[in-house]
C-alpha cells in the first residue's frame, strides 16, 4: 500500500456482498484500505463490471482496476475476464506516476 500511498493515490475497493461478509473478509485478510459494500451491485453495474452469470460464479462484479484523477476522470481501467485476472501491477503504477507529473 505504501507504494500507492507515496505516489498520493487512495486506494478504496467496492464489493458487492453483504457488510457482514466483507467485515470478515477484511479482517482475516489484513485489507489495508477501505472496503464499501455494494450489496445491490448499482455502482458495480455502473462501471460495467457487473457479471450476471459464468463458470466461476453468479451476480459477481469482474474484478477491475481504475484509477482516476483528482477530477474524477478515469485514466486507467483494467477490467478481468475471470476471478484472478488482475491489472498489472507496474502498469498501475506507471499511470500514477504519469498523473504526478501532470500535477
Amino acid at each position: 500500500m505504501d507504494e500507492f500511498r507515496s505516489r498520493q493515490a487512495v486506494v478504496i475497493g467496492v464489493v458487492g456482498q453483504w457488510p457482514r461478509e466483507v467485515r470478515r473478509y477484511a479482517d482475516r485478510h489484513k485489507i489495508g484500505f477501505p472496503l464499501l459494500t455494494d450489496r445491490d451491485r448499482n455502482v458495480i453495474k455502473r462501471y460495467g463490471v457487473h457479471h450476471r452469470l459464468g463458470i466461476d460464479a453468479y451476480n459477481i462484479a469482474r474484478p477491475a482496476t481504475f484509477v482516476m484523477d483528482k477530477n474524477g476522470v478515469i485514466r486507467f481501467m483494467y477490467v478481468g475476464s475471470h476471478q484472478f485476472d488482475l491489472a498489472n501491477h507496474q502498469s498501475l503504477i506507471d499511470c500514477l506516476e504519469s498523473l504526478q507529473q501532470l500535477s
